[in-house]
């Protein structure tokens, strides 16, 4: 079975986040330049990266850390892997992760336990601080009691700021875009 393209997926994933195909194939070209995402292969259909939970997560990164193409630069790689801050050790007790691409590359894969529909009091959505850059995600999982929250990155003490930008993902949004990862998905 042949796997789907990262490109193939931009139209899908364009209106989903708020920008044009072309944006988002400009993101995974500075992506590509940064080393981030595999270069391609030659020209032409199958010759650039595979639509994975990782290089999608990759993709999503870029677009959570700055609105312009332009600042996609060393915030993205910051932010891509930002270590998880917490008192559990080294690694999210919810996904197993080190780094919030890894979190976010799990929370796209078919091993992470998202319910198919939020609990009234509970869901997953993730949190991206720009300016640090830093994240957050929040958990509302069955095969969990009650919330939780993984946070990646260090805050920035270095003094007062004005103006604070949060991007998030919300949980909508990775369920999308997780069924759009799945073998079921990548065989139609």
């Amino acid at each position: 079975m042949a796997m789907t393209s990262l490109t193939s997926l931009l139209p899908t994933l364009a209106p989903l986040l708020g920008l044009t195909e072309q944006a988002l194939y400009e993101r995974q070209r500075a992506l590509v330049r940064m080393s981030l995402l595999p270069a391609p292969k030659g020209r032409g259909r199958g010759s650039g990266a595979e639509a994975t939970p990782d290089t999608v997560a990759r993709l999503l990164t870029a677009v959570l850390a700055t609105d312009n193409l332009s600042d996609t630069d060393e915030r993205v790689q910051r932010l891509a892997f930002a270590p998880f801050v917490g008192k559990k050790g080294d690694r999210c007790p919810w996904t197993g992760a080190r780094t919030f691409v890894e979190a976010l590359s799990f929370l796209l894969s078919e091993q992470a336990a998202i319910p198919p529909a939020p609990k009234l009091d509970g869901h997953t959505s993730i949190h991206v601080y720009r300016r640090e850059p830093r994240a957050m995600i929040v958990f509302g999982w069955k095969r969990r009691p009650g919330k939780g929250t993984c946070e990646f990155g260090h805050r920035d003490r270095s003094g007062a700021v004005a103006l604070l930008v949060d991007a998030q993902l919300t949980f909508e949004g990775i369920q999308i875009i997780r069924q759009l990862l799945l073998p079921e998905a990548a065989a139609e």
